[in-house]
């Protein structure tokens, strides 16, 4: 370092030898701990944002499962009070509640068959219930999710299946 100005500083209690003088005071101190303080918490977002997002997916997965498991109750449920609508004879009448989940598009009921239609993540999906009886039913259009109550007429052993 011969020929250069040399400063000499005390920064944090410990001598330093610079070619250039270096600004010991508390602003300089501070602006490195928020410099690093922004580093670490670039680096936790690096692990945290991926991980989250494979817990959101995952969650999002489950409420699919639960819905289908629902409809397929749902529809057993119609499918069977049907049947025992249809055994009891002409003029035998029921009234259910059961529970849609979130994404019934649709609900038919025909020739012995009870669908329900859903969406579950952007996939149409239909849910069967087979019944032995005769039925017929309008059921169609969309509804929301959460507790229907359904007619059930057993009219000339044809059971008509309507929205209450």
């Amino acid at each position: 370092m011969s020929g250069n100005i040399v400063h000499r500083s005390h920064c944090g209690g410990t001598e330093l030898v610079h070619e250039q003088p270096v600004d010991c005071s508390r602003n300089a101190m501070r602006g490195q701990a928020t410099t690093e303080m922004l580093v670490l918490v670039g680096f936790a977002l690096v692990f945290i944002i991926p991980i989250a997002f494979l817990f959101f997916s995952a969650s999002n997965n489950e409420l699919s499962k639960t819905s289908i498991m629902q409809a397929k109750a749902t529809a057993r449920t119609i499918a069977d009070n049907a049947g025992e609508v249809y055994l009891q004879g002409p003029g035998a009448r029921k009234h259910i509640v059961v529970n849609y989940p979130q994404g019934v598009i649709n609900a038919s009921a025909s020739n012995g068959v009870v669908v329900l239609t859903l969406d579950s993540n952007g996939y149409r999906q239909d849910i069967v219930a087979t019944t032995f009886a005769n039925i017929t039913g309008d059921l169609t259009g969309k509804r929301g999710a959460g507790l229907q109550t359904i007619k059930l007429v057993n009219n000339d052993d044809v059971v008509n299946i309507t929205y209450q």
